[in-house]
C-alpha cells in the first residue's frame, strides 16, 4: 500500500492524500488554500477510481470540480458535504472574478462533477468494484466524516475531526483500524474550555452594547456562523445575520439528522434578523447589538463593509472567533492592529479580542482519538507542529510525519 500528499501534510491547507493499494487509486480529500490569490496542491493523478470528500471546507474541497475532468472518477461524500461544497465552490470562482485572478475550474466543471457525486449517510458504507469505504461522523461541521478504507491494511483517514460535543454537531466517533491518518491542526496546543469561552464572549458583546457600541463577528460561512448564532441564542441581545452563512442555514435545516439539536438550531436562527439585500444593511447598522457576517478573515464579505463604518467608534468592539491566516487581514489585525480597507491601512480605535471557537480537536483530544482506534501506524497530517503530538503518541505505536509529493508504503 503506498501514501501520497499531494499537499497538506505539513501545513494547514490544500488536503489532498492519494492511496495506491491493490491496483486501485483513491483520493482523499482535495482542497486549495483560501489566500489572496490561493494556492493550490500537485495534480491529481488521471487514474483515480474514487474520490472520497471528509467535509465541505475549501482546504478540503476547493479542487474537487478538477475530478469531473478524469476519466473515471466519482466523488462520495455524505449529502450536506456534497450540497455546501457545491456552494463553497462556486463562491471561490466568484471571488476568483472580483480579485482578478485566474480560477482552476470553470463552473462547468463544477456543474459535470453533480453527475460523478454519490452521496452517503454519516453511518454509511460505500462499496463499488471491490472497494469498500465505511464513514463514521467526525465532529468538526455538519455533514463531516472520517473514512475507513478496508483494504490490505484498515486506514482511517480523519479529515478535520473535533471530539467534544458543541452546540452544532456531537463530537468524532473513531473506529478501530491498522492505519489512522489523522489531523494535527492543535498539536501542541489545547484549548480553553469552552463554556469558559463561551461566557467571556457573550459577555464582551454585553459590555459594548452597555457603553453604546455595536459588536462586529466576522465568522466562517460554514460551522462557525452557527455556532456563535447558537451561543448568542436567548441572550436578549438584537442579532443580525450577513453573508453566505445564510444559505448554509437552509442546507443545514434541511437535515436535521446532521445537527446535535435541529430544535434548539432552529429557534437560534428564528430571533436573528438575516439581511437579504445589501440595501438593508444601514438597518443593522442602526438597530443591532451584534453583527455576525462574513468573511471570517476579514479579507472579503460583508464584514468589510460594517468594519469599513464602525472602526473609527471606540464604543465598537470586533470579536474574532477564528483562525486568521499568515497573510490574511485578521492576521494583520491581530498582530499589527490595523486592517486593509479598499488599499488604505487603517488602525481601528474600536477594540479587538479574539476567542476561541475552533472545531478542531485539541492536543490531548487528538491523543486519545488516536489511542481509540488503536492503530499500529499514525500518519500526522495538516499540521504544522506534528513533532509535539508524534512525541505524545510514539511510545505505542509507529508515527510518521510524510512530505508533500514524496510516496511512502505502509
Amino acid at each position: 500500500m503506498e501514501l501520497r500528499f499531494l499537499g497538506g501534510a505539513s501545513e494547514v491547507g490544500s488536503l489532498g492524500l492519494v492511496v495506491r493499494d491493490q491496483g486501485r487509486t483513491l483520493l482523499f480529500d482535495y482542497g486549495l488554500t483560501p489566500t489572496d490569490p490561493p494556492t493550490y496542491p500537485r495534480p491529481a493523478p488521471t487514474n483515480v477510481d474514487v474520490a472520497f470528500l471528509s467535509h465541505a471546507h475549501l482546504d478540503h474541497s476547493g479542487m474537487t470540480p478538477l475530478l469531473s475532468r478524469l476519466p473515471k472518477s466519482r466523488l462520495v461524500a455524505t449529502p450536506v458535504t456534497v450540497a455546501v461544497a457545491d456552494l463553497l465552490t462556486k463562491d471561490a470562482l466568484k471571488v476568483a472574478r472580483l480579485e482578478g485572478y485566474l480560477p482552476p475550474y470553470s463552473p462547468g466543471d463544477i456543474h459535470a462533477l453533480h453527475a460523478r457525486v454519490t452521496a452517503v449517510d454519516r453511518h454509511g458504507t460505500f462499496r463499488h468494484r471491490g472497494i469498500e469505504v465505511e464513514l463514521t461522523p467526525a465532529g468538526h461541521i455538519p455533514g463531516a466524516a472520517m473514512m475507513l478504507y478496508r483494504g490490505e491494511k484498515d486506514v482511517l483517514f480523519t479529515g478535520d475531526l473535533q471530539t467534544i460535543p458543541t452546540h452544532l454537531v456531537g463530537g468524532a466517533e473513531p473506529l478501530e483500524c491498522d492505519v489512522l491518518v489523522m489531523e494535527s491542526t492543535y498539536a501542541g496546543r489545547e484549548h480553553p474550555d469552552r463554556r469558559e469561552t463561551e461566557r467571556r464572549f457573550r459577555d464582551k458583546v454585553a459590555e459594548t452594547v452597555e457603553r453604546g457600541g455595536k459588536a462586529i463577528v466576522p465568522a466562517f460561512a460554514v460551522g462557525r456562523a452557527q455556532e456563535v448564532l447558537m451561543t448568542l441564542a436567548h441572550s436578549g441581545f438584537t442579532t443580525y445575520l450577513d453573508g453566505m452563512a445564510r444559505a448554509v442555514d437552509e442546507i443545514y435545516l434541511a437535515a436535521p439528522e446532521y445537527l446535535a439539536d435541529a430544535r434548539r438550531f432552529r429557534q437560534a436562527l428564528e430571533g436573528v434578523h438575516v439581511i437579504e439585500h445589501s440595501s438593508e444593511r444601514r438597518h443593522a447598522l442602526q438597530d443591532a447589538d451584534v453583527i455576525v457576517t462574513t468573511g471570517g478573515m476579514l479579507d472579503g464579505g460583508p464584514v468589510l463593509y460594517y468594519v469599513g463604518e464602525l472602526y473609527r467608534d471606540a464604543r465598537c468592539s470586533i470579536l474574532l472567533t477564528g483562525f486568521q491566516v499568515e497573510g490574511s487581514n485578521g492576521r494583520q489585525l491581530m498582530d499589527e492592529g490595523t486592517l486593509t480597507i479598499d488599499e488604505t491601512t487603517v488602525r481601528p480605535a474600536a477594540e479587538v479580542q479574539k476567542y476561541d471557537f475552533s472545531a478542531h480537536a485539541g492536543h490531548s483530544d487528538l491523543v486519545r482519538l488516536a489511542q481509540r482506534t488503536r492503530a499500529k501506524t499514525v500518519v500526522l497530517m495538516h499540521g504544522d507542529h506534528r513533532e509535539a503530538l508524534r512525541d505524545a503518541l510514539a511510545p505505542s505505536c509507529e508515527v510518521v510525519l510524510p512530505a508533500n509529493g514524496k510516496p511512502f508504503s505502509l
